[in-house]
């Protein structure tokens, strides 16, 4: 499932995968990281040994919503428990419905006991927030973006990109982003203003990742980004952050920045106090994307059961 507007720099979703369109090194060390973690915690920490005894189970989801997870639990299966054999009636970004029968399995059954909470752990969380997000996108105009308050790192951006919605950063290093609170212990002898045009006018452009964002909390901050900005001229864009700024104020800034017709290219994100109920009240607002936590952050596992096949 692509992502709403998959022109905005908040799209990072090509870093999931290499040239050859398989996952690229840095999201195969991801998932390698996060299942390894949580298998250890469950006490396995070599790949599991067969005892010969061939068993059959199905994955079956209790409620309608988009599965995720299809693609790290074969590889995690693929090492931990080689012989279980998954035969999927579903891929990632998928719609399934309450009673859906994601996938059977066969094989050892040693295997797939041990592998049973892990299994449904993955995919209940990264379907859960599949789900979450697809509900967000299905309910907005304007295009959401998770933020990098992540559980699971990539696999929960993973699981973002396949509910519709964009990852927006990767990690720290992906995208540079000037926050307020950086600004201001950076800055602590400059007013909040000077802090914004100073930050912009002292970065390495070389060095800022995918894209560069500043958070800005009113609209005298917001226009001082904006003119710092087009007189550096250089050729990449910048993301006006609007923190905790009203649907109103925030048109209004970016209406005032669009008056001073600028040569330079400028994004504008909402973030703060955006949420599922209140996210109504945006629709007609003229900022480029909603950032928030919620489509990924505390978000409920959808609910499934792994169930053994009777003999």
């Amino acid at each position: 499932m692509e992502p709403t507007n998959s022109s905005l720099p908040h799209n990072r979703s090509l870093a999931f995968f290499n040239e050859l369109g398989d996952f690229s090194q840095r999201f195969d060390e991801s998932i390698h990281l996060w299942s390894t973690a949580l298998l250890n915690d469950d006490g396995i920490i070599h790949p599991i040994q067969p005892n010969s005894e061939i068993t059959s189970a199905k994955i079956i989801s209790k409620e309608d919503g988009i599965v995720v997870g299809k693609e790290i639990v074969d590889r995690i299966c693929n090492f931990w428990a080689p012989d279980l054999n998954l035969k999927w009636n579903y891929v990632d970004g998928n719609k399934i419905l309450s009673g859906s029968v994601l996938v059977e399995i066969d094989g050892d059954k040693n295997q797939l006991l041990k592998m049973e909470r892990p299994i449904l752990n993955i995919l209940g969380r990264l379907s859960g927030i599949g789900t979450t997000a697809n509900n967000w996108t299905n309910q907005s105009q304007i295009p959401i973006a998770s933020t990098r308050k992540t559980t699971w790192g990539l696999l929960d951006k993973w699981a973002v990109h396949m509910g519709g919605a964009l990852t927006h950063r990767l990690d720290r290093n992906d995208a540079l982003m000037l926050k307020e609170n950086d600004l201001a212990a950076q800055f602590s002898d400059f007013t909040s203003i000077e802090r914004v045009k100073f930050a912009l006018e002292n970065i390495n452009i070389k060095q800022v990742g995918a894209f560069v964002i500043i958070e800005v909390r009113n609209f005298e901050e917001a226009v001082m980004a904006a003119k710092t900005w087009e007189k550096l001229q250089n050729n990449k864009s910048l993301t006006i952050m609007l923190d905790n700024i009203s649907v109103e104020d925030c048109d209004r800034i970016i209406i005032s920045i669009s008056d001073l017709n600028l040569t330079c290219k400028i994004y504008f994100e909402a973030s703060g106090g955006i949420s599922l109920e209140n996210l109504k009240d945006w629709k007609d607002s003229l900022v480029d994307v909603i950032s928030t936590s919620a489509i990924h952050r505390g978000t409920r596992p959808l609910d499934m059961s792994l169930l053994f096949e009777e003999v």
